[in-house]
Order: structure tokens, then sequence, then C-alpha cells
């Protein structure tokens, strides 16, 4: 089965990333009769697996690869074990995936690595959800489900971290590091997980229990694992030790996700189940933080009216632009399957939206992740569109008439919004913009009227202190009056710095995404700044005292970082540039002396191996000395 994907034009040539999806191989379960493709494993014969899902993959070191199964049933059709465990050392994965074997407690019978109750409304079942190997110690991540719910929808008393010391065959779920769900709300954010090791940190992208939920992220030093403190939350700006403080990374609905690096590509990718799209969709994005891409298809709802979910990416797929993984089924028998696709070069990574041109209308009965307030659609295949096929409308006789769509954006951040919008000749006020969730405030905007051809808007604004704004382009209508629109965009500003002019910083002490070394802090409304109210400072007399911040970055690309300095008249040992984190490697730095007005500094550098590095700005005291700095930028270039 294969399905191949059109590309898109938007403004210049666009295209969608996954092309050529095809399924390779059965990976678990017996043959069907009338079923063609391999089945290297026969699992229901080798391991008394009859059915299973998931499938989550992850390098176990030494050539081999773990990959984890969930609820599994025996040969005979019967619900006995809540998780298994395969080995594979199989690299030339075009014909199918091949286990070496399976974690077994007797001959030919695979063994449940973790326990659970059975219970409903107390533990229905233990289910992995991301596996990762620091060192000799393989770690999985598992949600204890409480009871089921509706389709799509579970709940879980907690999710937590099991370990294993002796490659797989026995495994222990700490005691402490667990995220222990609201039973009454079920509303905890990281009951479901995917790992990805980068940089000495292992990240853990997590979503609620179910399919619903946004994404979010969390990150601890590699040696931290089952240190529950030593997790910090990404919280819009920079990292949180209050898991409260999480703010979504990715807009939902999002079920069972796999994240992983391409280095071909040097795009981080994100794929899961898009329940209201019935999709399996795909992100990308440069750095662990995003901007995450908007969704794009990878396995369409009617790919194979089998009732297919997850896409856990194998590592050998993450140095080329064929991506292999593992998909479920639900029907008629629940089981897994090796999937592939290729990857273009994405054209459309820098823009949020999902479904910007409304191309995928046409394979959904439903208009995700597109919504409307009043009366609205999508015109599919009526030749209404400005590029493709679709287009998205709103008409009626009168009220507020809007589609949607929500994106996760970062806090006190510059956006540009564009669009293309024609509408009936007595409009009078249109509305294009940006704004807080559930029609809140309007945060940029544009009017208009009678737009006889489509007509490109453009809409600046600031994310202020908000991960979550709504877009909109709507009108009043006043009479039958009708707007059509078609291929958004928003893309994020050039500036990497986050809160760069020290304007949203609000205390006198650096909070994040700024941190010190030494005694340093924010003057303000002080009359110090550059521009603005606020500026930052280092002060004392004696030592080293920096502002710093860490900022995400590509790597092996160029950047340049500026700012603007002012000194003390006895700073003699100044010195403003970029580094790898916790006062590691120079990437590049500029020495400055006394500086008795605003100057400002620049420094190049290529970030090498590396996905962030630190800025600051600093001196060595000696006696009263100090630095004030403000307006900081970093463009790669």
């Amino acid at each position: 089965m294969s399905l191949a994907f059109g590309s898109l034009a938007i403004g210049s040539a666009s295209a969608l990333t996954p092309v050529g999806t095809s399924m390779i191989a059965r990976v678990t379960g017996a043959t069907p009769s009338g079923e063609t493709m391999p089945n290297p494993n026969h699992t229901n014969t080798n391991y008394d697996v009859g059915g299973t899902d998931l499938g989550i993959v992850w390098d176990k070191g030494g050539g081999q690869y773990f990959v984890a199964f969930g609820d599994t049933n025996n040969a005979a059709g019967n619900w006995t074990r809540s998780n298994v465990l395969a080995i594979s050392s199989d690299t030339n994965l075009a014909d199918g995936l091949s286990f070496s074997t399976m974690i077994q407690d007797t001959p030919g019978h695979a063994k449940e690595i973790l326990s659970s109750q059975k219970v409903n409304n107390v533990e229905m079942t233990v289910i992995p959800t991301a596996g990762v190997t620091v060192g000799s110690r393989h770690y999985i991540h598992y949600m204890s489900v409480n009871h089921w719910g509706d389709p799509g929808r579970w709940y879980t008393n907690y999710s937590g971290i099991a370990y294993s010391d002796d490659n797989g065959q026995t495994w222990t779920k700490s005691s402490t590091a667990r995220w222990n769900n609201n039973t009454t709300t079920w509303d905890n954010k990281f009951q479901m997980a995917a790992f990805l090791k980068d940089s000495g940190f292992v990240y853990m992208y997590a979503t609620p229990n179910g399919r619903f939920g946004d994404v979010y992220l969390a990150r601890v030093p590699e040696n931290g694992m089952l240190n529950i403190g030593d997790y910090r939350y990404w919280d819009g700006n920079g990292w949180n030790a209050n898991q409260a403080s999480a703010s979504p990374v990715a807009i939902g609905v999002a079920g069972e996700m796999s994240v992983a690096y391409n280095t071909y590509f040097k795009r981080y990718l994100m794929t899961y189940l898009n329940e209201d799209r019935q999709a399996i969709v795909i992100r990308d994005a440069p750095t662990p933080i995003g901007p995450w891409s908007g969704e794009k298809i990878l396995v369409p709802g009617n790919f194979t009216g089998l009732g297919q979910y997850n896409a856990f990416m194998h590592p050998l797929s993450n140095s080329g632009p064929d991506l292999y993984f593992i998909m479920s089924t639900w029907y008629p028998d629940y089981n897994t399957h090796l999937m592939k696709a290729t990857l273009t070069a994405d054209m459309l990574g820098d823009n949020i939206i999902s479904d910007p041109s409304f191309e995928t209308q046409t394979a959904t009965p439903v208009m995700a992740p597109w919504y409307v307030t009043g009366e609205g659609g999508i015109d599919r295949n009526l030749g209404f569109a400005r590029t493709g096929q679709d287009n998205g409308y709103v008409r009626n006789g009168s009220g507020w008439n809007a589609i949607k769509q929500r994106i996760a954006v970062q806090p006190n951040t510059n956006y540009t919004l564009k669009g293309w919008i024609r509408t009936s000749a007595n409009n009078t006020e249109g509305y294009f913009g940006a704004r807080l969730v559930n029609d809140g405030p309007v945060i940029g905007e544009t009017k208009f009227g009678n737009l006889p051809g489509y007509t490109e808007l453009t809409v600046p604004f600031n994310s202020g202190n908000n991960s979550v704004v709504e877009l909109y382009a709507g009108l009043w209508a006043n009479g039958d009056t009708w707007l059509q629109v078609d291929d958004v965009s928003v893309t994020k500003g050039n500036n990497l710095v986050g809160h760069a002019g020290f304007e949203s910083q609000p205390t006198s002490g650096l909070t994040s995404p700024w941190y010190a070394n030494g005694n340093a802090g924010v003057d303000r409304n002080l009359g110090f700044a550059h521009t603005g109210a606020n500026n930052a400072f280092a002060r004392y007399d004696s030592g080293w005292n920096a502002i710093k911040q860490e900022v995400f970055v590509e790597p092996n690309a160029n950047y340049t970082l500026t700012a603007w300095v002012k000194t003390s008249a006895n700073n003699n040992d100044g010195y403003f540039g970029a580094r790898l984190l916790n006062g590691g490697p120079i990437l590049n730095e500029t020495k400055f002396l006394s500086l008795p007005n605003y100057t400002q500094l620049t420094v190049t550098f290529n970030s090498g191996n590396n996905h962030s590095v630190e800025i600051y700005a600093g001196m060595w005291a000696t006696g009263d000395t100090w630095i004030q700095a403000d307006d900081f930028s970093l463009t790669k270039n």
C-alpha cells in the first residue's frame, strides 16, 4: 500500500515533507489470510504474541535496538500481558524489521517486563510510552492506566520511569521519578512521553493522558533521569523547576508521540496521532524547543482502513531522507507494522500554521485544525482557492463569523501573520489578526473592507506574556456577507534572544530566560536603558559577573550577536560573546574596556556541533565595577 502526496504552492514553490508513504512489513502477529507482505518475526508462534501495539524503538548500544510494545495478547487471543520487549540487530529495514529475540520468562513466551494490577479503576495496565539508553543503563517511561474511557480517552494514575541494568531482562520502577496525575481533573501535563537524548540532556516531550492534549517539554541531565528534582520544564522563555509552569511547545491534539533529530536535514522531527484530523502527522523544527512547524500529514486517516495510530521513528532513519517508523492498527487484528516515507526538503518549516492552504481538508470529514465561530467551513475543490484546490470561508447574514486556529508561541516574541483574503462587495467590517484564545483580547489585527480579488494582508504582533494565541480571519456580517481565505502563514521574528530588551523582566533580579554569574540584575525604570524602560546590569567589586542566556541554535551555522553596552570608568576587563553552556569553551568573544556611553558590540561565531549556546556580557571586577547592557540580538547569517 502506498500513497503519494502532491506539492503545494504558497508564494514560492513549497512541498509537504513526507512523500511516498508505504507499508513495508508486519512487525508482530500472525500473517492473515491473503496478506503478502513480509512477516519476519512470526511473534504468534515464536513468542506467543498474537497481538500488541506501539513499538517504541531506541538505540540500546552495541549495534542493537530495543522495541517496546503495549498491551499484548497470546496466540489464542487472550490479553495476558501489559507490555513486552524485543531486541533487534537489523540494520536493513528495506525488507522489514527483524528481531534477534524478545525478553522471555519461559522459552517461546515473551515476558511482561513491567507488572500491573489489571484492576479497573485501580490499575488496568502499565504501558511504555518512551525509551532511552544512557551509558549501560536503560530507561522506559510508562503510564499507569486507571481506566479506559471513550475512544481516544484514558485516565492515568501517574507516569514514571523504570530502569534496567541487565540488558532489559529485569526492570525496576523508580519510586521517586514519577509524575502523579490529579485523579479529579486528570490533567497533569506529563503522562505520556517521548525521549530525545541531545547534548548531554534527555529531553522529555509529554502530553496529558489520552490523545487530546498539547505537547509540553522537560529536560534533565543524562545522569539525573531518576532524580525528579533535576527535571526542568520549558515555561516558554526558559527552564523552570516548577512543573506547573510548563507551557506548550506545540498545539495538540496529540497522542502516542515520537521525537527524533535528523542529521541529514538538521531538523527535529515530531510525529503523533491527531485524532481530530483522523491522521498521523509530523512536525519539524530547527531546535528542540521549536518553533515547530505546522502539522503535515504522514499517514492520512483513510490510508489502510485499519484504524492506524502512532508513528514511532526508528533511529536508523535519523541520518537520511528515508523515514522508517512502526505504526499500529486495531482492525481487523491489533498489531504493528513497519512503514516508510521519504522526507523532502521542508520549505514550510518556518510556518507554524497547520494546513495553511486547507488542502488536507479534502481527505477529512472534519475541519480540524481549523474551527469556526458563527458560520463557515471549507470550499473543497469549488474553484475558489487562491492556490491548490481548497480555501476556507465564512458566510452569514449577521453577527461575528470567523475561521480560526490556535498556535503555540514563545512569550514576548515578535511574529508576522500573513494571509490572502477576498470578500463579498458588501463587506465593510472584516478583521484579520491574532488574539488570546476563545475570542480573547486582540494583540494584533488589521481591518479590511471590500476585497474583490485575493489580497495579501500582513499583521505583525508580539505574543506578550502568552504561550498560545488564536489566529482568525472574520467579519461582522450585514446581510449576506462572506470572505474567503487561503495560504495563511505565521513566522517567528529573526531575533533568537528572549526578553532581548529586558522590558518583560518582572523583577529587579534576572528571571528566565536570563540568569547571572556573580552579582547581576535588572535596572527597572531607572533611566539607565538604551531603549525602553529597563536594562540589565552586572556590578561588584571582585570576580566574574555576567548576564547570560541559553539560546538554541542550529549546528554548524553562522550567527551574529549584538548588544548595547556601557560601563563604569574603571572597567578594563569586560567580555561579550558566545560559549558553550555552564562556562564552557568560548566560540567567540570581544573584549571591551571603559565604555562611557552605550556602544553596540558585535560578535560573529559558528555554532559548531552544538544545539544551544550561552550568550553573555560580563566583566572581571576590580573595585566597584559595573556594566549595563540592553537590546540584545542574535540572528542566523
